[in-house]
């Protein structure tokens, strides 16, 4: 008898027109739920991925807050993991069919196990992007998608297109329904370059009104007279002999009107500044917890495949991992799309590098997040560099990854768990 999910499953297949799933025997893993009191900082679940998805999603839903993934692109390139997935029979999709089809069950476990406030972060390129986003509007929604960001990955880009050298890839960003928000990039603090008894603040926008509704006839009550000293930036509502008077009239003498009523300027004239000018500003104190919206282009230098490339040197000898993403890119993700003690699910682990980005910001502002990690036990080719270096699984790589952490932050702890089915 078919579960609900696979049911799921199959419903979703039937309305793209894909090649159904085959069932994956799951009594095993079903029997051990996942354990969500645990201790650890990360857990890492090595075999099939949709075996162990399809398992939580049945036992365990609507568990995570932030899922990030960076599958295979399907490339075509001999990776260390298997990158090409392309359909022999025709089909509305083409050659990208098989992707698909690999794809949407493992989404669909996914959807399932987000949060109703949950977001999920896919990396991806041209190849398959437009196959993705077919996939993720029939899953999670149309009205939930959030965002598509360009991450710029090379300053000169990637020599095998004869036309163009791509520099970017994206990051499709969906939530799991209209509860879900992003955190937010994290202000910059270099910005907040004044300082009073107050705090440090930055000036960040006209007192006076524009724009719509900004004349004084649209709210007469708010056009009223300011006093200033533009030496010291002191504002009041109250004339003293010594200050300006100003009015909401712009440069080019029209009369506007200010954006708060005379009492509320009144209490919270400390948070108004008049420049040298006499023109009136609003106050932006720092806050450690302020956050601004975030941009649909990344282009720091952090973010290259060289970064990553370099860090994965540093970190195991040598290029063990083909398409390695830098630790400040996935840092940079967790930080501005979940909250601190966010539960993080990567079920297409690679290097590890989702654990390391996690462990980095705990330490860093003391959140708890914690990581789920799943990698496949393919063996590695032998010709491979990684199998040369002793890794005989793409798995091993990952525990290695996990194991360097713990050496790096003595309170980091995590558990590798595979079924006995799983095991070889």
């Amino acid at each position: 008898m078919k579960s609900k999910m696979q049911l799921k499953i199959n419903e979703l297949e039937m309305a793209l027109g894909l090649t159904p799933t085959l069932n994956i025997h799951i009594d095993e893993i079903l029997s051990h739920p996942l354990e969500l009191n645990s201790s650890f900082d990360s857990s890492l679940y090595i075999g099939d991925n949709l075996a162990y998805l399809r398992s939580f999603a049945e036992t365990t839903p609507n568990i995570i807050d932030l899922c990030y993934i960076d599958p295979p692109y399907n490339t075509g390139n001999k990776f260390i993991y298997h990158d090409n997935r392309k359909a022999i029979t025709s089909s509305i999709f083409g050659k990208h069919g098989e992707w698909m089809s690999f794809m949407l069950p493992r989404l669909a476990c996914a959807h399932e196990l987000l949060k109703k406030t949950g977001i999920i972060a896919i990396s991806i390129d041209d190849y398959e992007y437009a196959y993705l986003k077919i996939l993720m509007d029939q899953i999670f929604g149309e009205d939930n998608f959030i965002g598509c960001i360009v991450v710029c990955r090379s300053k000169n880009g990637k020599g095998s297109n004869r036309n163009i050298a791509t520099s970017h890839e994206y990051l499709l960003i969906y939530g799991k329904s209209s509860k879900a928000c992003l955190v937010g990039l994290p202000d910059d603090d270099t910005l907040y370059n004044k300082t009073d008894e107050y705090g440090h603040y930055k000036i960040d926008g006209l007192f006076r009104k524009k724009g719509e509704a900004s004349l004084r006839s649209d709210r007469p009550n708010m056009f009223y007279p300011l006093y200033a000293n533009p030496k010291t930036g002191h504002v009041s509502t109250e004339a003293k002999s010594e200050l300006v008077e100003i009015y909401p009239i712009d440069s080019k003498g029209i009369e506007r009107r200010w954006l708060w009523g005379r009492d509320t300027a009144k209490e919270r004239s400390w948070q108004l500044y008049a420049s040298n000018k006499g023109v009136i500003y609003v106050k932006n104190y720092s806050n450690v917890k302020k956050r601004k919206k975030v941009r649909t282009l990344w282009n720091e230098t952090s973010f290259y495949t060289e970064r990553a490339t370099n860090e994965i040197k540093e970190i195991f000898g040598d290029k063990v991992f083909d398409t390695p993403k830098p630790l400040s890119y996935i840092s940079a993700i967790l930080d501005s799309l979940a909250d601190s003690d966010a539960l993080i699910l990567d079920f297409f682990a690679g290097s590890a590098t989702t654990a390391h980005a996690a462990a980095l910001l705990n330490k860093s502002d003391g959140g708890k997040r914690k990581t789920i990690l799943m990698e496949n036990n393919t063996l590695i080719p032998e010709k491979h560099l990684a199998y040369k270096l002793g890794f005989k699984t793409i798995a091993d790589i990952s525990l290695f990854r996990l194991e360097k952490i713990k050496s790096l932050y003595s309170e980091f702890s995590y558990i590798d768990i595979t079924f006995s089915s799983d095991k070889k």
